[in-house]
């Protein structure tokens, strides 16, 4: 299978413009005999799954987070650092996160798959037919959600309000294009509701196949699974998956920033994830091992699907650029958190650190916090693989400390910790990689989502779906290892405020992870706060002095709760039309 990736992915970066829309076939090939080869058609849908990115930091070696309240990169030329921070960077013509062609691309492939793999006339096991009909409607399950997956990666990079005043989606691809049919060549964008409602098509289909809802080694008889259903697939997409996938994408649907799908609908989608997985969530938060628990373990029951970063020895490149620099630890401390983020996270009894009732010291900020913030941010006099951080002036991981310069320093006074491996060694001689993953979807997602579509159909405490908006979200604090009383959750009464709590648990939950970026645009919420960070400095006996200091208010306009199409496709076709404002 790795070997029919890496051919389809030659012919495809070897063709020209034309082969966009016909796949390049071989001298010694025809197209009959191509498509006729179970092999090569099953790359086609093999190849697809490069839409799901095996990492996080994949914005030229930045976190989307980057580009949000929520951290900065001390790459500043870096694309994230540019899109924040250069007023005019991010136009139609220079998009950090376009990705318009590679992604139809991969539907022209997946529908192609589609048209020619799933008639039952290509036999993918000649000898076995029973066998044959139930891998072919797990490829059919495959097929149909990478396509919703990818029309919705599309739809919320791509769809908004156009110049025509339109809530505008993408143009759909269902079907494989004709070059020679000028009908096929002139694609027009599809309504936002016209999107949605196609994805959740497809995502209806995966879910009538033969997809499982785990893959797993062994029956509940004990007997063995085979290979074509059994734990080589994790990274497969699930009916667990599926309805996830659903989830979200209703609740996009429903956010004040497009509003064709109403909260009730987002509620029972995430509600019928939860009849799943049910109402606990996995206690996989370990602050003392964190990563060997969750950030590095790729089969925790928190991942409802997940793909794994590199080969079966792991790598260490999220650390070489992440990891703090200095002696014994020498990373390039690129991924900065905010200041902004760690005031985010309340203090351990629940309360946020702006109520008197939290407890919190401003010169000593980092004391009895939810334990979460620990698992997210290496903060001053932390201890991290056996060594206590300075992030202090004149501290061993600030500029001027051995191996520490302005180019691989901390210009918020954090550095990053979640997704970090304990494990992994960068010091030469010692070099350890360890296991990392992008997770697609993650239980914590399906509370969150609930939370927030449940609290804004019904209030608070509505229990219509089973569960009410407070069940969840207090799941969700239970879990971190907030305070069993969680008093300041009690002290909610009204939608508004439970609002405001759901959106801060699902920034500190899901930060880092891709998401933040989105919902600041979905909500319409505020896309410049300033952001800040702290200055340091060591007192000599044992306590320090915080300084908040603003490092830079981003330049976005109100228009850029929308991206831009790219203006390459805008000359290809009078068709298809500009989101307002680029």
């Amino acid at each position: 299978m790795r070997n029919i990736l890496l051919a389809l992915g030659v012919l495809l970066m070897l063709s020209s413009c034309d082969d966009y829309f016909e796949p390049k076939l071989t001298n010694e090939r025809t197209e009959d005999q191509f498509f006729a080869n179970p092999n090569y058609v099953r790359g086609l849908i093999t190849y697809a799954y490069r839409a799901i990115p095996a990492s996080y930091n994949t914005y030229g070696g930045d976190f989307l987070d980057n580009a949000t309240d929520n951290a900065l990169s001390n790459n500043l030329t870096g694309i994230m650092n540019k899109m924040v921070e250069i007023d005019g960077y991010w136009t139609a013509v220079s998009n950090p996160i376009n990705n318009w062609q590679s992604r139809y691309d991969d539907l022209k492939n997946i529908n192609k798959f589609i048209e020619v793999g799933l008639d039952g006339t290509l036999l993918y096991y000649k000898s076995n037919l029973e066998r044959d009909e139930a891998y072919r409607q797990r490829l059919k399950g495959e097929a149909y959600f990478l396509r919703a997956f990818i029309h919705f990666d599309l739809l919320r990079r791509y769809g908004g309000v156009d110049e025509n005043g339109e809530l505008m989606g993408i143009p759909l691809m269902t079907a494989s294009l004709d070059i020679n049919n000028p009908d096929d060549l002139s694609l027009t964008r599809n309504t936002y509701k016209e999107c949605v409602d196609l994805i959740i098509e497809d995502l209806d289909i995966a879910l009538s196949a033969n997809l499982p809802e785990e893959y797993r080694d062994k029956d509940d008889l004990g007997q063995d699974i085979g290979e074509d259903f059994n734990t080589t697939n994790l990274g497969r997409p699930t009916t667990v998956a599926c309805q996830a996938l659903k989830s979200r994408v209703l609740l996009y649907a429903a956010s004040p920033s497009f509003g064709t799908s109403t909260y009730t609908e987002a509620a029972q989608a995430a509600s019928e994830v939860l009849d799943v997985i049910g109402n606990t969530l996995p206690n996989i938060y370990n602050v003392n091992n964190i990563s060997a628990s969750f950030y590095n373990n790729d089969q925790n029951d928190e991942l409802i699907m997940r793909r794994v970063t590199g080969n079966q020895n792991g790598e260490n490149g999220l650390e070489r650029s992440n990891f703090p620099p200095g002696v014994g630890l020498i990373g390039d401390g690129k991924c900065n958190p905010s200041q902004n983020l760690v005031d985010a996270f309340p203090m351990a009894n629940g309360y946020p650190i702006t109520d008197a009732a939290s407890g919190y010291d401003e010169n000593n900020m980092y004391q009895n916090r939810d334990p979460r913030f620990e698992m997210t941010v290496i903060y001053n006099n932390q201890t991290f693989k056996g060594q206590t951080v300075e992030t202090f002036e004149g501290g061993n991981n600030m500029v001027g400390a051995a191996g520490v310069t302005v180019e691989n320093s901390t210009r918020t006074g954090y550095y990053l910790r979640k997704w970090m491996s304990s494990k992994a060694n960068l010091v030469d001689g010692n070099n350890v990689n360890d296991t990392h993953y992008n997770a697609l979807f993650r239980k914590v997602e399906i509370f969150l989502n609930f939370a927030e579509a449940a609290n804004e159909a019904n209030g608070p405490d509505d229990t219509t779906f089973g569960i009410s908006a407070r069940n969840a979200i207090a799941e969700v604090r239970r879990r971190a290892g907030i305070d069993a009383a969680d008093p300041y959750l009690a002290s909610i009464t009204t939608k508004e405020a439970m609002r405001d709590l759901i959106k801060n648990e699902r920034r500190i939950e899901l930060c880092f992870e891709g998401h933040r970026f989105f919902d600041l645009r979905r909500w319409n919420d505020n896309l410049n706060q300033t952001i800040t960070g702290v200055t340091i400095t060591n007192n000599g006996d044992g306590t320090f002095n915080y300084t908040r200091k603003d490092i830079v208010t981003p330049s976005y306009k109100d228009y850029m709760d929308y991206g831009p199409l790219p203006f390459n496709e805008l000359l290809k076709t009078e068709n298809i039309t500009q989101n307002q404002g680029w």
